[in-house]
């Protein structure tokens, strides 16, 4: 008996069966067997029917035809059910409250009936319900259904269940052949999504093992799909090699190559689908697609690594994630690069965006290199201007490049207190400048040199309050009572200094108070720390001396 079934012909198995062929049921006596060979064989080819009657009669031969049957079914039920396979065959794609085995025939015979009206998510739904049916065979519940029938038609009972293990094999095989022959005759593209589907499906996208007839069928599939796959690697290697040789020309030479490569990577994906999906259920990794996978993915790292081309290496990345994540070694060294990749993407892109941020320091530090004095308003310009910028960037304040942002802000400031301080001793500013910068900063190296910078601000506050630095001491000398010289000593301090007025004298009497100063002394020599402004007791004094001048000018008129 010949078992090749063709998808959309008529004559499947059950046609072929030679129950089917006399018009007989499980429950026919020997007698009734011979009777309708003899009425078959006036509308039918003699040896046909002959041959049927053999088969039927015979105890090892019919237990092969009724493995093939419908064993467990009622004449009725099995007469009604031909007919829906006759009229309606994809209606018995899930039928119920059968027998498994006579489910089981029927959903193959139906398939195979279906033909090429069924799309590629039909064949799929069939071919995983085939298999789990296939997975369901029980031969003892076998066994006993053929022995009740045969109770009825007198036929001797079947004891040795080895018998019915090996018809079942066999049954097997041909189901796993009738599939595999209608996938063959199938245009590649159903196939392969059909495949695809019903392994999906079958292991839950890997998670789970499949049936043992999807397993097979998908050894089968692997093994017809070697030619193609290995093409298609070949072509992605040269792919990946010339991008690597064109990668220092530049960006624009390697996207055509690119271009290609994903083409290329996803016609082999299409058609290895299957395969990893099968693979990754039963623990093991697809080596053919695996080795793919690393090939592309040595070109992502030398993009990135040796040109910068971080836009490309991230579309090859990515481009891999979509592809080959039913294999947990490519998946996983994948989704490493990809989140690096992509805190280097945002950390750039968030560079970009404090660009005038780091614009605006660089112009105030230009300023204050020229005019030192006006690095408090910059300063305080840096602290308003920057505020706004920064907050008005498109990042989040979480994130390391806003504090980076902050941090070369409060350099600058930073850098505003000292440039401001040197050029006017106006500590108590430096003070709060300083103060602003530290606030702002999160680097521990530049919080350390603030904090540094704000200790010697406040030694020089404490030592010289508001003081205008001098560069060089004013003249003590005089010349026959007539010059210059120190007089006084208020405001003294821990250090030792203490506040003089610089006086110009005449006969060694003090005339005019011109400044004062803070300087220490030895007894015998001044080192002088600053300037500082005349005492309203001092302006007074200048008041009066004018006073006495101009009287004594007018009693020599």
């Amino acid at each position: 008996m010949t078992e090749t079934v063709t998808v959309g012909a008529t004559a499947t198995q059950i046609h072929q069966n030679p129950f089917f062929v006399l018009g007989a049921s499980t429950r026919d006596d020997r007698r009734k067997i011979l009777e309708l060979a003899d009425q078959r064989s006036l509308e039918i080819d003699d040896d046909a029917c002959q041959k049927a009657r053999s088969q039927l009669t015979s105890p090892r031969q019919r237990l092969t035809a009724e493995i093939a049957w419908l064993p467990g079914i009622s004449p009725r039920k099995a007469a009604d059910l031909l007919s829906t396979l006759e009229r309606a065959p994809l209606s018995l794609r899930r039928a119920s409250g059968l027998p498994t085995l006579a489910n089981l025939n029927l959903a193959v015979a139906a398939f195979a009936s279906a033909g090429e009206v069924i799309d590629p998510a039909d064949i799929a739904d069939f071919i995983i319900e085939i298999s789990n049916l296939v997975e369901r065979l029980d031969p003892a519940d076998v066994a006993r259904d053929i022995n009740e029938d045969r109770a009825v038609s007198g036929f001797a009972e079947v004891r040795a269940l080895d018998q019915v293990e090996a018809e079942l094999a066999e049954r097997k095989r041909h189901v796993r052949n009738c599939i595999r022959d209608a996938l063959d005759r199938m245009p590649a593209d159903k196939l392969v999504t059909a495949m695809t589907i019903a392994v999906e499906t079958a292991t839950s996208a890997g998670q789970a093992h499949a049936p043992e007839l999807i397993d097979d069928l998908v050894d089968s599939y692997e093994v017809e799909t070697k030619g193609f796959l290995d093409k298609e690697a070949d072509n992605i290697a040269r792919l990946v090699d010339a991008a690597l040789n064109a990668a220092h020309s530049g960006e624009s030479a390697i996207l055509p190559l690119i271009d290609k490569i994903e083409i290329v990577a996803r016609n082999w994906d299409m058609a290895a689908q299957p395969i990893q999906l099968s693979a990754k259920a039963r623990g093991l990794d697809h080596e053919p697609s695996r080795s793919v996978a690393f090939k592309i993915r040595s070109l992502a790292i030398e993009l990135f690594n040796e040109h910068d081309l971080l836009e490309q290496s991230e579309r090859l990345t990515k481009l891999l994630l979509d592809l080959f994540s039913e294999i947990p070694d490519v998946h996983d060294r994948v989704q490493e690069d990809n989140h690096a990749l992509s805190e280097i993407s945002q950390r750039r892109e968030e560079s970009a965006a404090i660009d005038p941020v780091r614009e605006l320091c660089r112009e105030i530090s230009r300023v204050i290199e020229r005019q030192p004095a006006r690095a408090d308003q910059e300063a305080s310009r840096l602290l308003k201007d920057g505020a706004v910028l920064l907050n008005g960037a498109p990042i989040q304040r979480t994130s390391p490049t806003y504090q980076d942002a902050r941090d070369l802000m409060a350099a600058t400031v930073m850098q505003c207190a000292v440039a401001y301080g040197n050029a006017t001793s106006k500590w108590k500013t430096c003070l709060t400048l300083l103060q602003q910068a530290r606030q702002l900063a999160s680097d521990e190296e530049l919080t350390q040199r603030i904090q540094k910078n704000l200790e010697i601000v406040k030694s020089n506050d404490e030592r010289l309050g508001d003081l205008e630095p001098i560069n060089s001491a004013p003249s003590l000398s005089t010349i026959n009572g007539i010059g210059f010289k120190l007089y006084g000593s208020t405001d003294a301090r821990h250090d030792g200094s203490y506040m003089a007025t610089y006086y110009f004298v005449f006969l060694f009497l003090p005339i005019f108070p011109i400044s004062r100063y803070r300087v220490t002394s030895d007894g015998t020599r001044y080192q002088f720390l600053g300037k500082g402004p005349l005492r309203d007791f001092d302006k007074w004094h200048i008041g009066i001396s004018l006073c006495l001048i101009a009287l004594l000018i007018f009693n020599m008129n």
